[in-house]
């Protein structure tokens, strides 16, 4: 190789010899060869998805296989490189590590592109992300839309005399679409009567997925309120009464919430759904949102 000559005279630089090259054009070599009059960039291998996600070093445009989320990447300082998804993930926003337009985390779609420069090392900022299909990637006011409903009702009246939990008949299930969302539960317990004034309706709503057991989402009391004279004969009060909670799953795997009855005393006989205890029936349901939570 020869050498380069820096004249203090006039501060110019000449190039005598450069990676093999004769004259004094300046030769960088590979995609940083300059003759073309542009920069070039180079895709290298498929990524598997990972966390953290690994950046490869053989090019600076990669495809990401997989679904595994992550909220980090394994990456050298001072690269510039971008990233073409073929699946859903969630990437996590870190003030640092991760940094997200919008500060929110973002759930990819298979053709979404996004741009990434690193200020250190496995500290990256993503700098650009367009979307496959178009729309912006937070929408206006962040999360809170309702992304699927779900329902399920009963109109056959059911009695219950035992003071032990006794499912009703009205159970629902949604499986959510990103473990960040939210389930609104709203179970709307009507034809609420009891044929002794000593006792009432204890009601709650248990849920099961890959974690939770039977475990209680919201419990309830009907109301005392609304008794009739004690006298007559048969005796009948009727209550209705709306279970409701937030519920935070946790999880992308089925939730199944199911709805159980007891009776408080134990004397007598509860019913539920049904009408003036007359045999008649009114409709216990359940309505499940799911809330995007991202």
């Amino acid at each position: 190789m020869g050498q380069i000559d820096f004249d203090g005279s006039n501060s110019t630089v000449k190039a005598d010899v450069i990676r093999g090259q004769t004259g004094t054009t300046v030769k960088l070599g590979g995609v940083l060869d300059t003759d073309g009059n542009y920069i070039q960039t180079e895709k290298g291998g498929d990524l598997t998805s990972a966390s953290p996600l690994v950046i490869d070093t053989d090019g600076d445009y990669f495809d990401v296989t997989g679904t595994t989320n992550f909220a980090a990447m394994t990456v050298a300082a001072d690269r510039q490189f971008t990233l073409q998804f073929d699946g859903v993930l969630t990437m996590t926003h870190h003030a640092t590590n991760l940094d997200l337009p919008s500060e929110a985390n973002i759930t990819t779609a298979a053709g979404d592109v996004a741009t990434f420069q690193s200020t250190g090392a496995d500290t990256v900022q993503c700098i650009n992300y367009t979307k496959a299909d178009g729309t912006g990637i937070v929408a206006a006011g962040g999360g809170g839309k309702v992304l699927q409903v779900v329902t399920s009702e009963r109109t056959a009246a059911t009695s219950f005399s035992t003071s032990s939990w006794v499912a009703a008949g009205v159970s629902a299930a949604i499986t959510p679409s990103n473990s960040s969302n939210k389930v609104i539960m709203l179970c709307n317990c009507n034809g609420l009567y009891r044929s002794n004034h000593d006792t009432f309706h204890r009601l709650q709503v248990l849920v099961t997925d890959d974690v939770r057991t039977d475990e209680v989402v919201v419990t309830g009391i009907s109301n005392m309120a609304g008794m009739i004279d004690s006298s007559q004969t048969p005796f009948y009060a009727e209550d209705g009464i709306l279970l409701q909670r937030l519920d935070s799953p946790n999880t992308t795997a089925e939730c199944t919430y199911t709805l159980y009855c007891k009776n408080h005393a134990g004397v007598g006989s509860c019913y539920i759904a049904e009408s003036g205890g007359m045999g008649a029936t009114t409709v216990v349901s359940m309505l499940l949102l799911e809330i995007d939570g991202t």
